[in-house]
């Protein structure tokens, strides 16, 4: 009786969950903009944990080395078990509080060396604006006198040009002045939503980093009670559970190896951007080497993202060394990724350029800059999953047929 109990109870649960990804499947195909809306809420509310598990995340490697280094300091390996425990806790929280301090630290002088550059070249440039609309001003006057037939032509339709321009603003510019109004006020109430989650996630980074051991050993708790081990026919044969955390230790280094080395290489190269621009006295050197050093992040398709602007801001105050810029981004870009990000990240990923630029454009499509960020070592974890897959099947073929 126990065992139809048993039965029925999983065949229930069965139908039940199969009839839930059905309803789930048609929601997501049908009621696709629904499900997004109500995603987006979720996330919202959720982004401060989002905030904290990222800073927790590259701040935890930090946070062993001091807890590592304290340890070797005290000796902790010479001290009796129960001080020991108690040395372990305390060095603990030291640690965590060392590497908030050191994330805190960082971000402040990044902030005030940067800020202020930005600030000032911003403000340059919104001086430099008149001068710029005055040499456009002698360069069409310039075009006009050199181009008399097209100019007379224009002389013509003149007040019809006119005409349009004062029906196009008073149709579409001066209704949408509010609206332009309310996107400032909207940008403005979104930093400061941005800065309470952000400071909410620092306090979420505490916890998470104070408790991530004990997350850690619950979590692989879990997947053994949710997949107990079983005999196999085959003796080599591996675990559920044990496959399971092996295959997250490897998206784990995937990640941690990718994101970490990635922020030190655009580290580097806004740092030899502004060394160059400053060397050539380009204007907005700090501004053009945050914007570089920052787009840097994107694989692939950052070098050009960054470029882009910035040379057209050279490009109104000095051609010359606009040119100079474009070579020097084009001889930047080649260094960054033959020599200086394999240095630094390694073969992490094993992708070729093909699957790179797919995963780019899939996960960007899909959620945007984070996408296009995290696409990489995400698509390659599934890589390396499917490549694994496939070599296991070819060698089963092999055992039981032998080799083709």
């Amino acid at each position: 009786m126990k065992e139809n109990w048993k039965n029925y109870y999983h065949k229930g649960l069965a139908a039940f969950f199969t009839v839930a990804m059905c309803i789930l499947f048609y929601f997501v195909v049908f009621r696709f903009y629904e499900v997004k809306r109500y995603a987006n809420m979720i996330m919202g509310i959720l982004r401060p944990f989002a905030f904290g598990a990222v800073i927790a995340y590259l701040l935890c490697p930090v946070c062993n080395w001091f807890e590592r280094q304290l340890g070797e300091l005290s000796g902790l390996e010479k001290r009796p078990e129960k001080t020991a425990a108690q040395l372990r806790r305390m060095f603990a929280g030291v640690s965590i509080l060392l590497s908030l301090s050191l994330f805190c630290l960082i971000i402040y002088a990044l902030a005030t060396m940067l800020i202020s550059q930005v600030a000032s070249s911003v403000q340059t440039l919104i001086e430099a604006l008149p001068g710029y609309f005055q040499k456009a001003g002698i360069w069409l006057n310039r075009l006009a006198a050199d181009n008399a037939i097209p100019m007379n032509f224009l002389e013509t339709y003149w007040k019809e040009i006119m005409t349009e321009v004062q029906d196009f603003a008073k149709t579409h510019l001066l209704p949408n002045v509010s609206s332009i109004i309310s996107g400032g006020s909207v940008g403005l109430r979104t930093m400061v939503l941005f800065l309470k989650d952000l400071i909410i996630g620092l306090i979420v980074a505490v916890y998470l980093m104070n408790s991530r051991k004990l997350f850690a050993r619950q979590a692989e708790k879990v997947v053994r009670a949710l997949f107990p081990p079983k005999e196999y026919e085959d003796p080599d044969r591996e675990q559920t559970a044990d496959w399971i955390l092996r295959e997250t230790h490897i998206i784990n280094d995937y990640l941690g190896g990718f994101i970490k080395g990635k922020l030190l290489d655009s580290l580097i190269i806004g740092l030899i951007c502004m060394f160059f621009t400053g060397i050539m006295k380009m204007p907005y050197a700090v501004l053009v080497s945050v914007v570089i050093g920052v787009t840097n992040i994107i694989p692939f398709f950052g070098p050009f993202i960054g470029a882009v602007p910035t040379a057209i801001l050279i490009l109104m105050v000095s051609p010359v060394k606009c040119v100079y810029f474009i070579i020097f981004i084009l001889v930047l870009q080649q260094f960054d990724g033959n020599i200086l990000g394999p240095k630094i990240l390694g073969d992490t990923t094993h992708l070729s350029s093909f699957w790179v630029l797919f995963a780019i454009l899939l996960f960007g499509g899909l959620f945007g800059v984070p996408g296009m960020v995290l696409g990489v070592p995400v698509f390659a974890f599934f890589y390396q999953l499917a490549r694994e897959w496939i070599l296991k099947r070819l060698k089963k073929q092999e055992d039981s047929h032998g080799p083709v």
